[in-house]
């Protein structure tokens, strides 16, 4: 079989090269798809080592700017080529996190990012922004691109509009299930990339707008603000909802799924990803570790053990389980009850016992406590909060005692610190938050030489003809090596395969150690000893050196949609279109001067009631649909529906739209009628360089990112792409979009949209956060959630300026207004756009904040 050379280089002596071995061992070559890689995270020098230690086969690292983890150390530019340096020392991948929204202004900071990665060696880069993925293609066409999950990646089609990018493998979005991965899998050739471990966001990567809205930074920017881990209080219909000590509403549990690795394997995902570029080396170490025995596991059948699992989660927990991997669970996915580390489950209370001065907590201990250790009660009784501290002294029938086992009974004393000003109920839940023997013990683990790889060796040796031997590493890799000249037969003694197993054994300081030495040796040959301590050197260096990169793919499927030059393009229809969700607003809207309506309601059924009507008492007015944001495998049902009504616009939301557009390979139906497609804000278009890339694949219009600010929108729009946006001045920001269901959760049992009885239909959902700010919560045509901010922003001060640099289609977004609010809002913009009343006029009038995207942030260009 002809093998690919790793490294190939020639040598003064023999050769790195390929060869042909007939009977191959089935051990030396496991199928890629039952052994993923393992991906590790690193955000400084302390969790890479750990990750290299741990057995990861690749890291990811950012590089200090343009990427999603702007608060982890990171690494510099400068010192990139040492990081890849010391990550194939140790036949470990570097992949390198470019994955935010990049600005014009950036483009030399992106430039120089992308030619570091090309000269170190990277073996990819992680892209979300769409104009900046192009650019890496012209400036790097050597590297190969993944495609973050910010870039919310849901089905066949968003993986194969990335694979027509030039993108290698696909990073799916963590709301996905084992069934839809498989779906997605057998629909694209892409490699996929699946999170397995680690925080799990409520709103989808790449669609949260929270932290810009509410704290003025940008998740997409690197810089989140983790507000779904604030308390929030529930309003139904208005009125506040008890819910006892469930305060943090929108905090999911952490992501483990070290148990569906098989599962995993099996459907085809060729990379299992961990989160946590801001934890410490501790989390990465323990948390590679368990992913390494689980993959591992896969070919020697030794399944993690429950200890190694512990130790994982000890590290860092908010609780845990296996997210959506295994389905919609609404009832378990958030807890509500705590949003930080809590540890692994001690025990539980008994009651408090007061002696001698001190308070003793009463405890029924299913894991060892020792002094030293940290523990937390759970709140929610009698108004009191979690409760926690040190162990400072055990006592088990009455003696003191350092530590106590796993299924006894003890009083604990949390110093003098800590006071109980209620009493503590029994069977209260106890979390062990630290440990400071699993910390030394992982720090002792991590401070050790790495584990050694081990390196097996083939080896051919016949008189008359070359030496030939193959070195192949347990991660995959492989060299073979082949003398320039003939053996020669032994005089004396001939070579035995113990000698051969002694020298190509004799690996020293290199990051190897001796496996299985297959020898196939004719009984009269002679193989020098320097000609094996040469062969082994020389395979020894090959290994360590990069692969060869394969070519990229970037063949389009289907009919290519040819779209015409921008500057060849006409003006697009102008004009001021309301977004609406139901019939009264679109009609308020259209009877106050509105070019158009877009229907985005809650039922299918509704919206083709609703559009029939309008057809027939606005004739002349122009109508378009809204699809869901987000679509999974089997969900292109909605689009088709939708398309049969034949509207005039249709809103893209998602990269399969996009890539069914643009590669002609639309479901049939939706390519019937007149619709023009424009490209909503999800998109996330925030460049030139990524309208230019959209409006290239169909569409007639865009909608700019609202990760933009006022500035950076003027600066878009005078270019040449700015004639074709669509400019949304008015709407209350989308802040979390989400599988998650809040109705779901708090007003019913049901645990997915079969079982929870709908109370979406008959309630309405609120969210008050910590400022006193009221959110609007409303669930889509897919069950999915988004919350609103509490109040709607205007860009009425900026429509002058937008309108000079030939901006001409604008948007207004509609959310709960009365017919009566929609129309004064529709007539306020109308009397604007036709010059009668001033930008500072109409916001004043409404009462909305102002601006346009991020107004107060200071992440909005990294120079």
């Amino acid at each position: 079989m002809e093998r690919r050379c790793v490294g190939a280089h020639r040598l003064a002596r023999g050769s790195v090269r390929a060869l042909s071995f007939a009977n191959e061992p089935q051990e030396l070559r496991p199928s890629k798809a039952f052994r993923p890689e393992i991906l590790a995270p690193a955000g400084d020098w302390a969790a890479l080592s750990a990750a290299i230690r741990a057995g990861a086969d690749a890291v990811y690292f950012g590089l200090g700017a343009l990427n999603a983890r702007a608060r982890a150390t990171n690494f510099g530019l400068d010192e990139l080529p040492h990081v890849v340096s010391e990550l194939h020392r140790h036949e470990v991948k570097a992949y390198v996190a470019l994955n935010t929204l990049v600005f014009d202004a950036e483009r030399e900071l992106l430039d120089a990012s992308v030619r570091a990665c090309a000269a170190a060696g990277v073996d990819a880069v992680i892209m979300q922004d769409l104009g900046a993925l192009a650019r890496v293609r012209e400036l790097g066409p050597e590297l190969v691109v993944h495609a973050s999950t910010q870039m919310t990646c849901t089905d066949a089609g968003s993986a194969e509009f990335a694979r027509t990018l030039g993108v290698r493998r696909v990073v799916l979005a963590r709301e996905l299930s084992l069934a839809e991965i498989r779906a997605i899998a057998a629909a694209t050739s892409v490699e996929l990339e699946v999170f397995v471990h680690g925080a799990l966001c409520v709103a989808y990567s790449g669609q949260c707008l929270t932290s810009e809205a509410i704290g003025g930074r940008s998740a997409n920017r690197g810089a989140c603000a983790q507000a779904c881990r604030l308390p929030y209080e529930l309003y139904v219909d208005g009125v506040r909802r008890e819910l006892g000590d469930r305060a943090y509403l929108l905090s999911p549990e952490d992501l483990e799924a070290s148990a569906l690795v098989p599962e995993l394997a099996a459907a085809g995902v060729v990379s299992l990803k961990i989160e946590g570029r801001l934890k410490g080396p501790e989390y990465v170490g323990a948390v590679t570790a368990l992913y390494r025995r689980a993959v591992d596991a896969l070919e020697d059948g030794a399944l993690p053990s429950e200890r190694l699992r512990a130790r994982a989660l000890q590290t860092f927990t908010r609780g845990s389980g296996p997210g959506f991997l295994q389905g919609i669970d609404h009832q378990r996915l958030v807890e509500a009850r705590s949003s930080d580390h809590r540890g692994t489950l001690l025990g539980s209370t008994l009651g408090v016992q007061s002696r001698a001065g001190r308070q003793w907590v009463e405890l029924e201990l299913r894991s060892e406590l020792a002094r030293g250790d940290g523990i937390l009660i759970e709140g929610g009784f009698s108004g009191v909060g979690e409760l926690g501290g040190r162990v400072w002294s055990i006592e088990q029938a009455l003696r003191d005692v350092p530590s106590a086992q796993a299924g006894g009974r003890v009083c604990v004393w949390l110093g003098p610190d800590v006071a109980f000003e209620a009493a503590i109920p029994a069977r209260r839940r106890v979390f062990l938050t630290h440990d400071p023997r699993l910390e030394a013990e992982i720090q002792r683990e991590l401070s050790d030489s790495p584990a050694r790889i081990v390196l097996d060796f083939e080896v051919n040796a016949a008189v008359g003809a070359p030496l030939g031997i193959r070195a192949r590493s347990a991660r995959g890799r492989e060299a073979t090596w082949q003398s320039d000249k003939p053996l020669q037969r032994a005089h004396g003694v001939p070579t035995t395969r113990a000698v051969v197993a002694d020298k190509l054994g004799r690996l020293g300081e290199t990051p190897y150690q001796l496996g299985r030495v297959d020898a196939a040796l004719a009984p009269d040959v002679f193989i020098p000893v320097s000609e094996l301590n040469h062969a082994r050197r020389a395979l020894v260096d090959s290994l360590r050196t990069l692969a060869p990169r394969e070519e990229r793919n970037a063949s389009s499927a289907g009919r290519a949609v040819v779209a015409p030059a921008l500057a060849e393009r006409p003006p697009i229809e102008a004009g001021l279109f309301a977004l609406c969700r139901n019939l009264e607003q679109a009609r308020a809207a259209l009877g106050a001067g509105a070019s158009g309506v877009y229907l985005d309601f809650l039922e299918l059924t509704g919206t083709g009631q609703a559009f029939r009507a309008l057809r027939a008492e606005f004739p002349a007015a122009r109508l378009g649909v809204v699809p869901p944001r987000i679509r999974k495998p089997g969900e292109e049902k909605i689009d088709r529906y939708l398309a049969s009504l034949a509207p005039d616009y249709t809103l893209v939301r998602g990269l399969g739209a996009l890539h069914e557009l643009a590669s002609g390979t639309e479901p049939e139906g939706v390519t019937s009628g007149r619709s023009l497609r424009l490209g909503d804000f999800s998109l996330n278009v925030a460049s030139r360089s990524s309208a230019e890339l959209v409006l290239r694949q169909g569409l007639f219009a865009f909608t700019p990112a609202f990760d933009l600010d006022g500035a950076q929108l003027a600066l878009l729009v005078r270019s040449e792409v700015g004639r074709f946006a669509e400019v949304v001045v008015h709407h209350p920001m989308p802040l979390f979009h989400m599988e998650h269901c809040v109705y779901a959760a708090l007003l019913s049992n049901g645990t997915d949209h079969k079982s929870c009885g709908r109370p979406c239909d008959r309630h309405v959902l609120e969210l008050r956060d910590r400022s006193g700010r009221i959110h609007p919560v409303v669930a889509d045509v897919g069950c999915r959630n988004t919350v609103f901010h509490g109040a709607s922003q205007s860009a009425a001060p900026l429509i002058s300026d937008l309108q000079d640099a030939g901006v001409s289609r604008f948007r207004i977004e509609l959310l709960r207004e009365s017919p009566e609010e929609a129309r004064a809002i529709v007539t306020a913009y109308r009397e604007l756009l036709d010059g009668k009343v001033s930008g500072s006029d109409v916001w004043k009038r409404l009462r909305a904040e102002s601006g346009y995207g991020v107004v107060r942030g200071s992440l909005r260009v990294v120079s």
